[in-house]
Order: C-alpha cells, then structure tokens, then sequence
C-alpha cells in the first residue's frame, strides 16, 4: 500500500531536505503565494497544476545538492547535467565533525570521503549529513572547548591579505607572549577559480590563517606558539549570500586553553 502525504515548508530546499531526511518520495512540488494560509484540502499552485522545477532541456537533469551540519560537499547547490552524465562528488568533515549519512533521492548510500552518481536519467536530490565525532579535530590537537575567541580579521572577495583596521591592530598587540593560540582561516563559498596563487578555498583559508601569523610574529610572540588551520568555506557564520558573504571571508584568533 502506498501512502501519500503533504508536507508543508518554508521554501523548495527545504521541502527536499526534510523528504530526503525521512526516506520519502516526491511527487510533486506545488508553490503558494506569499503569505497564502495552509489549506491541505486546495492546490493553492499557480495555474491548473502543480508546478515542479523543471530541467533546463529535454536532455537535461537538475541536481540539487544541500547539507547539514559542518562539513563540505563539493559541487554543492543546484546544476543540470546531461542525461546519462555521471557527477562525481568530494566530502570532506568539518575538523570535530563526522560524515554520517548521504541521502540520494531519500535513499541513503554508502560513503566514504567520495560518491560517484552513475548515469543520471532524472532530476536528483543529494544531502550529506554531518554530526560532531566528540574527538579531537583531525590530527592537531585542538578541540573546540579549548579554543577562547579573541577576535577576527576580515578580508575582501578572493584576497588573503588586508590593511588591518585599528581594532585588529590592537586586538593583535594584545597577545600575551605566555599564553598559546590557533589561528582558523575561513571563506564564503564562490569556488575558486585555480590561479598562481591559491588553488581552492582551503589554500586560499590558509593563506588567511598566514597573513595573521605573520602580523602576529611581527609582535614579538614566538612561533611555537601558534598554530594554524584552514577550513575553507566549511563553517559559514552567516548565509552565503550576498549580504552574508563577507562576514565569512574571516581568519578568527582563539586563545587556546
């Protein structure tokens, strides 16, 4: 027997994760007008029937590609690709995170830090799901309890160096020579285009994280005491969106207890 339910959410992405994370199937997509109360018993669609998000070309499939939890998958948001193309997908866990599902069409699949989808013959969602492992971040020793936030230098689109404002500059003065510290570079999520100078968004995080050792080093404060990691666009603070983006192009400095 087969059951049909309607699920009500805020946006399409939405109603995708949330089918994909219970296993479920879609058969359509309907979209109200804005502000429209929830009725189940009216098609509150525009037009006669329920309008889906249709692919580009008659040979063309959309994928749709989201995630939960910090951790990246790349390429990640909406694409169409040719029927019968293969997509070929890189995961990579945030530093205290692990990968614990990927959903294809609300079925899960096995993954490890890579998953090939064969011959594409329809519109395809993907969710990687990612939770917290409870175990030191990668190999360095740093765990998120230790780490005490003492403040950020922000950088523009695509740069990894900045004028300091007068409020890092000090922040910066300010380190104890004593005491030990991390320094985490981040990026948005535009993916980078590779150049002479960094070929992805973690080299680009990393070269963050290194403009502030450097400015930090200039201080007198020994190198043995800092240590340094990039995490790319992995651990966004805000939307990826215009207004958010550069709230993410950032190189945080922890104190490290």
């Amino acid at each position: 027997m087969t059951t049909q339910m309607r699920v009500w959410a805020e946006n399409e992405e939405e109603a995708r994760e949330n089918v994909a994370l219970n296993g479920w199937q879609i058969l359509s997509i309907e979209q109200s007008e804005p502000g429209a109360p929830y009725n189940p018993n009216v098609n509150t669609s525009r037009g006669t029937e329920a309008q889906t998000t249709a692919p580009a070309s008659p040979s063309d499939h959309e994928i749709s590609v989201t995630k939960l939890g910090e951790g990246d998958i790349q390429p990640i948001g909406k694409f169409a690709v040719k029927d019968g193309a293969d997509v070929d997908f890189k995961l990579k866990p945030g530093p205290c995170q692990t990968l614990v599902k990927l959903v294809v069409n609300g079925e899960q699949v096995d993954v490890s830090d890579s998953y090939s989808l064969k011959n594409v013959k329809k519109d395809t969602y993907v969710v990687a799901v990612f939770e917290k492992n409870g175990k030191e971040c990668d190999s360095n020793g740093i765990r998120d309890k230790d780490l005490k936030e003492i403040g950020i230098v922000y950088f523009d689109l695509g740069k990894f160096s900045t004028k300091l404002s007068q409020d890092s500059i000090s922040m910066l003065k300010s380190l104890s020579k004593n005491k030990k510290y991390v320094i985490i570079g981040h990026t948005d999520d535009v993916r980078v285009i590779p150049n002479v100078e960094y070929k992805d968004n973690i080299e680009l995080s990393n070269k963050r994280a290194t403009f502030v050792k450097s400015k930090i080093l200039s201080n007198g404060l020994a190198g043995s005491s800092i240590k340094m990691m990039g995490m790319g666009p992995a651990y966004p603070v805000a939307p990826n969106r215009p207004q958010g983006q550069p709230l993410n192009r950032r190189a945080v400095v922890y104190e490290r207890r």
